[in-house]
């Protein structure tokens, strides 16, 4: 009787040291996920605001440009 129970400890000893790795590792893939998707969102709205900040920066240079042309023609500077 008492090789039975030890056997049967044993068995859920290495159980729950198997539960405990797979857990553990488990743990570390969420982890890595959730970095990566900080890194990724972090670069993509990185890209997005300089894209925007050049498109701004264009449309002001063009409209200071269309606005000194329409100033010349018309024989009145306008800013």
């Amino acid at each position: 009787m008492q090789l039975i129970i030890e056997s049967v400890a044993e068995t859920q000893k290495t159980s729950l040291a198997a539960v405990a790795d797979f857990t553990d590792n488990y743990l570390l893939i969420v982890e890595r996920m959730a970095q990566l998707h900080i890194e990724v969102s972090r670069t993509a709205f990185e890209q997005s605001a300089e894209l925007a900040l050049l498109y701004l920066q264009g449309g002001l240079s063009a409209d200071k440009m269309g606005l000194w042309n329409t100033g010349l023609q018309s024989g009145i500077e306008q800013f």
